[in-house]
């Protein structure tokens, strides 16, 4: 089976209140109105289709580069594109796209594919942004209320005082009803990062993301011996190289790959093999997803077994999706697919709807 024709389609799905508008820590405006996705469609010569989400759009036409390709050879198609100067935001679009097909051909999911069933549904923690304090209480009660979240992601990260009164804010509203997670985006450095993080562990906060540049390994490693907080690193790591730096330096709980930053789901499952052999385990890093994207989340999470946390989502938010049966949140969680290959089916008119 070998790719025919490459074509793909940016596509805007606006969020509804309370996900929108999303502010993050240096959002300029009303902030992120709602999901820009580029949804990728490849054709094989057997007429079967594969479907992948990306983002941002091509540099250069990648049919003449993967004209003819095998769907299977993977690898392969990944260093040709970014040969041909395409970045990891559209290569990670193509990349699904073939493991689509790849699940389609062999009438499996592609959990499968990766190593088995491991877990029939997924947990999430559902992302809000920037707010003033009664707001994000607000926010974090209607995330718990309505999808049943029982972990949540806050923004953080332009000044420690407000970061802390959001934190006291958003816990005195949920109790023990769910775990916050404040993420500054590396906003601090080492020196505002340590006293803030130790504040925030004895108001009860468990859980942050990014406090600072993960280079800082040795603050970060401060951090998770002097507080109760573990640390999520989502920001500054693309290689396993770089996750092996991190890991040594003792700095991290967690670790965030993304599709769209390493250039796909193969580049996502073999950060997660390395942070295996540290026992340090993974979750998906949400980047304003649509439907196809969170079914690779999905997927992912389902085949490996290092994925067992809470994902990012921000996919709660949307007032539309682009695939024929969009997904819905129960108790914080979505069930696995068992269709073939994404397991889910791309409606073509939304396309045209939301096209931009």
């Amino acid at each position: 089976m070998h790719i025919k024709k490459i074509s793909a389609t940016s596509v805007f799905i606006p969020y509804a209140p309370p996900v929108g508008p999303y502010r993050g820590r240096s959002a300029k405006g009303e902030g992120t109105l709602g999901a820009t996705g580029l949804i990728v469609k490849v054709e094989t010569d057997t007429g079967l289709i594969g479907w992948g989400e990306g983002t941002r759009t091509f540099e250069t036409d990648p049919n003449p580069v993967l004209a003819g390709h095998h769907v299977g050879d993977i690898e392969l198609a990944h260093k040709k594109l970014a040969q041909a100067g395409i970045s990891p935001g559209p290569i990670s679009g193509v990349e699904m796209a073939l493991w689509d097909l790849i699940g389609r051909q062999a009438d499996l999911p592609i959990h499968r594919l990766l190593g088995g069933c491991n877990r029939t549904e997924v947990d999430f923690t559902a992302c809000f942004g920037l707010n003033e304090p009664s707001k994000s209480a607000s926010t974090a009660r209607a995330y718990i209320d309505n999808w049943g979240f029982t972990y949540l992601k806050t923004k953080a990260g332009n000044d420690a005082e407000e970061d802390l009164r959001i934190a006291e804010a958003v816990l005195d509203e949920i109790g023990d009803d769910a775990f916050i997670r404040p993420d500054a985006n590396c906003g601090y450095t080492p020196e505002e990062a340590i006293p803030l993080l130790k504040k925030l562990s004895d108001m009860g906060i468990r859980y942050y993301e990014d406090p600072c540049a993960c280079q800082h390994t040795e603050a970060l490693a401060k951090i998770r011996s002097e507080t109760d907080i573990q640390i999520l690193i989502n920001m500054g790591f693309k290689t396993p190289e770089d996750v092996r730096n991190i890991l040594n330096g003792n700095a991290a709980d967690f670790l965030m790959p993304d599709t769209p930053v390493t250039g796909g789901m193969h580049k996502v499952a073999e950060l997660t093999r390395v942070a295996t052999a540290w026992n340090i385990p993974c979750l998906m890093h949400c980047s304003h997803d649509l439907g196809l994207k969170t079914a690779a989340i999905v997927q992912l999470a389902a085949g490996i077994p290092n994925f067992s946390g809470p994902n990012d989502t921000c996919y709660h938010g949307l007032i539309d999706d682009i695939i024929a049966k969009p997904f819905k949140f129960e108790n914080g969680k979505l069930s696995v697919p068992d269709g073939p290959g994404l397991g889910v089916e791309v409606d073509e008119s939304k396309l045209e709807k939301y096209r931009v």
